[in-house]
């Protein structure tokens, strides 16, 4: 076998080493083979074509430096549909995965503002019925009680922040305190409605 046939044929060797180096796990084995078959087929070109005929060595260097870089872009390509390259990759969440996640963080910023009530104690996390939804949320720190009024502060995508509403317990707290004060008003004597002092005096 001439030099220049087997320039060619190792040449076609080491390209089909750097396909099966993609495809098939080998710990660079392969690489060394292929990078091995490349060193001869420039070894057999140069023994074969130098110094009479240059140019036909010189294109066996052109076709290495174009299919060399072609093969490998080209075996990376198609490397992911395969079953290595699916176990490898990790493949992005489908976009009908991804859109009930953004419906849920669109409704979760709508409830900003919202006054809801807790169902369970927030410490800081918990569940709250806010607009007739029971929606899981979070304190900012602080423990609040069951059945305590609450008000959305804050939400980021599936994280709601909810703070104690305290304008409604300033709201429930003030008829108790003007039931108090009136109840007292009532009790004490010589009020409107109240019973006045004995002002009877014996006679003789």
């Amino acid at each position: 076998m001439s030099y220049s046939l087997l320039a060619i044929l190792l040449l076609v060797v080491g390209l089909v080493l750097l396909v099966a180096e993609v495809f098939i796990p080998s710990g660079g084995v392969i690489l060394v083979l292929a990078l091995a078959s490349i060193a001869g087929s420039l070894g057999c070109g140069w023994l074969a074509w130098m110094p009479g005929r240059p140019l036909a060595f010189w294109s066996l260097v052109g076709a290495l430096g174009i299919l060399g870089p072609a093969t490998l872009i080209t075996a990376f390509r198609f490397w992911p549909e395969t079953a290595i390259g699916k176990r490898a990759l990790l493949e992005g969440p489908a976009p009908e995965d991804v859109i009930p996640f953004e419906r849920q963080a669109s409704r979760h910023e709508s409830l900003v503002g919202r006054v809801g009530r807790t169902v369970t104690v927030l410490n800081p996390a918990g569940m709250a019925v806010i607009d007739g939804s029971r929606v899981h949320c979070q304190s900012e720190g602080m423990i609040i009680a069951e059945g305590t009024p609450v008000r959305v502060v804050a939400a980021r995508h599936n994280n709601v922040t909810v703070r104690e509403h305290m304008a409604a317990v300033e709201t429930t707290s003030l008829p108790s305190a003007a039931s108090a004060a009136a109840e007292q008003a009532s009790e004490e004597p010589g009020t409107a409605g109240g019973a006045g002092p004995d002002l009877d005096f014996p006679l003789g």
